[in-house]
């Protein structure tokens, strides 16, 4: 029995390390790794289904191609015949532009994601910026420290104070809460900040109940606390920050009650959160939940700016964690300079519907080759709008289950319609895959080698070997496009091995590890990542210090909204967006504290309708008094035969990044 090396690729931040057990390409059993240094061998239900989906019985294992009498089952030649007849034949007629690609989320790897490098050399095609997850917050780190950088787990063992502000690791970054629970041991006070009072909530030491939407407000409210109560570091703020005064003087002007009446915490809880975090050295812990309303870039930044005034940014203990944006910066995972060769347009995610729709009707707009359907945008920026009148004939998906993830599902799933010819690349028959005219069968990342590393919390690079041959003559989809680019005889395209491509795509980490390779990488913990995130204070803003936020829109209390039920979807424990609820049986399930349920008169498993302005289901109430007031939360991943809550969910774009806005979702809940 074989023991190999391999990483968990569901996109979850903590990519937990495996090691696996192989006998006659069989794999007996996963266990995580007891060594790793980062994941210790703690690994969840999520990692441990790779196995279940490898067997799975509604698992795919051949080409299918669509006819009016349903799928047909053909050989991968000729699916890659077909594709590359339909690619040319829409590239000559209507310029590669003509063929929208998509991925997202599904499997973290790199060269699972080798599609867009392949359809760079192709000439370059419609691509989506932004999307579902984390965007807002990339792009607000980015504005003000010049990038995204966290401290290591351990130095929370530093942290006087431990915010954990919209997010709950006890569901979704399992080694995070176990830090966090090491932490308070230590010493350590646990201060979370949430509509819903989650499993983290539950262990904490200090719970804040914040209204949905209302972080923006708190964190302004803080601010002007710290300023009024001199509890800034004058110094710091000196040396390393730009934007002060302006910061202040927009702070100052701010209506402290109308702040807390937004936020929904008294004023005295504000003085008190203030109090805590200025105790040096606190850190705060940032969740992708709070950047899913239409401010989530301005809250991450006004969340920044804290730990910038206080001057928390760069010592031990400190720090606003959100990712770790390492190796994108280092690796060269576009070794052949495939961008050389693209001319790709791009459109936000949350736009995906009026993309297609617009440019099948033949006018679409473009600011910096971005698509632009705002009137308000195309008249301020006219000289600089482009005019590219491409259809959309052709749309390839791989990574991802679309009509499932995203939002507004019943626009996006008409606009797919109006496309010609439709691609899916998955293991299975889902949502996305049914809409689809060709599907192709994928290896698992268990039959695939890879290299897998995060930039969200863990900061260890792993080498994924491939563990077992797939029992069906499978193509991986590296080889896949490996093929369709010689039929299409793209010259320039790299004809490598796996194990060649991958060995470019390291080279750039000789200057840290001059014996690197991938045998190297199997055998030990490869790290870049300091413990201290910005240490030196030397940040990567062009001015070379932290960029303070100045906020020009006036907020708003969104009186309106606050009569209605606003839908927040969370991830759950055992699955991430849309890969593991494929054998569940039933309905959806919502949950509903006890006094929206009396407003209501809904009781506890009550099956009842919520609906908004795009779409209705059905579900199964749960009445559960963790969640907030005016508060129907959903866990994603539900299919669509179960209800799936992105069937009704709004799709609106943050103020910065691209965001999808799922949290400005507002629903009416009807009786049966």
């Amino acid at each position: 029995m074989k023991k190999l090396s391999h990483g968990c690729t569901l996109d979850c931040a903590d990519c937990c390390k495996f090691n696996v057990y192989v006998e006659n390409n069989n794999i007996i059993k996963i266990e995580g790794d007891k060594e790793h240094p980062y994941t210790k061998g703690f690994i969840c239900k999520k990692g441990l289904a790779h196995l279940d989906r490898l067997k799975h019985k509604k698992r795919i294992l051949t080409p299918l191609l669509k006819s009016n009498e349903g799928w047909k089952e053909i050989s991968f030649e000729e699916a890659i015949e077909i594709m590359s007849e339909k690619m040319k034949f829409y590239k000559d007629n209507f310029t590669s532009n003509s063929i929208m690609y998509y991925e997202q989320y599904g499997n973290g790897s790199l060269l699972k994601s080798i599609g867009e490098i392949f359809f760079n050399f192709f000439g370059g095609v419609s691509l989506s910026k932004g999307g579902p997850c984390w965007s807002a917050g990339i792009e607000a780190q980015k504005l003000d420290f010049g990038d995204s950088k966290s401290h290591s787990l351990e130095d929370m063992m530093n942290s006087k104070n431990i915010f954990v502000w919209g997010k709950n690791p006890a569901n979704t970054t399992i080694h995070t809460m176990q830090m966090i629970k090491k932490a308070k041991n230590n010493g350590s006070k646990i201060i979370v900040i949430d509509p819903i009072e989650t499993a983290t909530a539950k262990l904490s030491d200090k719970y804040v109940r914040i209204k949905a939407n209302g972080d923006l407000a708190l964190a302004l409210a803080m601010g002007k606390v710290l300023i009024e109560e001199n509890l800034i570091d004058e110094n710091y703020i000196n040396l390393y920050v730009n934007g002060f005064e302006n910061y202040k003087e927009n702070i100052l002007s701010l209506d402290i009650q109308e702040l807390s009446y937004i936020c929904g915490i008294s004023i005295e809880e504000i003085k008190e959160l203030a109090q805590l975090y200025s105790n040096k050295y606190s850190t705060i812990l940032l969740g992708f939940g709070m950047q899913k309303y239409s401010n989530g870039g301005s809250t991450v930044r006004a969340i920044d700016a804290l730990g910038a005034i206080t001057g928390q940014i760069g010592f031990s203990g400190g720090g606003v964690n959100y990712a770790n944006k390492v190796y994108p910066k280092v690796l060269n995972t576009d070794p052949y300079n495939s961008f050389k060769y693209a001319n790709n347009r791009y459109f936000y995610t949350n736009e995906m519907s009026s993309f297609i729709n617009e440019a099948i009707e033949g006018k679409t707009l473009y600011k910096n080759k971005i698509f632009i359907k705002d009137k308000l945008v195309i008249n301020k920026y006219q000289e600089d709008i482009q005019e590219l009148n491409i259809p959309i004939k052709m749309a390839v998906i791989t990574k991802s289950n679309l009509l499932n993830q995203l939002a507004d599902l019943n626009s996006l799933k008409a606009a797919l319609a109006k496309v010609e010819f439709k691609v899916c690349f998955d293991m299975f028959m889902t949502d996305t895959a049914k809409e689809c005219d060709l599907f192709i069968p994928t290896t698992s990342t268990l039959e695939s080698e890879d290299l897998l590393f995060s930039s969200m919390m863990n900061p260890y690079l792993v080498y994924n070997e491939k563990l077992v041959e797939p029992k069906e003559e499978l193509m991986d989809e590296y080889y896949f496009f490996g093929e369709l680019a010689k039929k299409l005889e793209m010259k320039n395209y790299p004809q490598v091995s796996k194990k060649e491509y991958l060995i470019q795509v390291i080279e750039p980490l000789k200057e840290y590890y001059p014996n690197i390779s991938l045998q190297f990488i199997k055998e030990n913990y490869i790290t870049l990542h300091k413990n201290i995130a910005w240490e030196e204070k030397k940040f990567l803003t062009k001015s070379g210090r932290f960029e303070l936020l100045n906020l020009e829109e006036k907020l708003s209390s969104n009186e309106e909204n606050s009569r209605r039920i606003r839908l927040l979807t969370n991830h759950g424990r055992d699955s991430l967006s849309s890969q593991h609820f494929m054998d569940e049986e039933g309905i959806s399930k919502a949950f509903i504290n006890s006094k929206t349920a009396d407003k209501l008169e809904v009781v506890n498993y009550e099956t009842v309708k919520i609906k908004s302005n795009n779409g209705c289901i059905k579900v199964k109430i749960t009445i559960d008094d963790s969640i907030g007031d005016n508060i129907v939360m959903m866990y994603v991943g539900w299919w669509k035969e179960h209800g799936n809550p992105n069937y009704i969910t709004y799709s609106g774009i943050s103020d910065i990044g691209g965001q999808v806005t799922y949290n400005e979702t507002f629903v009416e809940i009807n009786k049966i």
